[in-house]
């Protein structure tokens, strides 16, 4: 199976971007072809939780629902958001570093979804990018999106997509095909 990153807006983010983030964890766990990082990680926190609801929380910035936080923010010793900053990372690295390959809702990427792809495009990981196709569900300037298949196109795939079953049939045909982790 192939660890995967899977990625979009945070903090901001919308239905869109939290339906496409469970959408491919979701399919991600049923496949067998891969898992997201982040959920397995959280499978052990949250044994209660369905499937469903798992995934829909981890799409939640992390210090709404980590466990570990409260106590690490009690003994950073640091002012709060800069130890929100120094646990978002080190969890964060945890989770790019274990996956292998890099899924992303572009629709609605601000900074950190940039930064994240630019260090698995450093890093030497492929990424797999989607964006809707009709405008005016994007949140973003889809030429900036483009250019990373541009200059990176062994590296980078962005795909349109119009539907949900878009999504997973780009998924079913890319993925097999990478063969990363095995």
């Amino acid at each position: 199976m192939i660890p995967c990153y899977v990625s979009g807006a945070g903090m901001f983010a919308t239905d869109a971007t939290r339906d496409f983030k469970t959408l491919v964890i979701g399919w991600l766990e049923t496949s067998g072809i891969g898992y997201d990082t982040r959920y397995r990680y959280y499978r052990a926190q949250f044994p209660e939780l369905t499937p469903e609801r798992l995934a829909r929380l981890v799409c939640d910035p992390i210090e709404y629902y980590d466990k570990d936080w409260p106590g690490f923010r009690a003994n950073a010793g640091v002012p709060e958001e800069e130890a929100l900053a120094r646990f978002v990372a080190e969890r964060d690295a945890r989770f790019r570093g274990e996956a292998e390959v890099a899924i992303y809702c572009f629709d609605e990427a601000g900074i950190g979804s940039g930064i994240n792809a630019m260090r698995f495009i450093h890093a030497g990981k492929p990424v797999l990018g989607f964006y809707a196709a009709d405008e005016k569900l994007r949140r973003v300037n889809l030429t900036n999106v483009l250019q990373l298949e541009v200059e990176f196109p062994g590296q980078v795939r962005l795909a349109a997509y119009y539907a949900p079953t878009e999504i997973k049939a780009q998924l079913a045909a890319w993925m097999p095909s990478l063969r990363i982790a095995e």
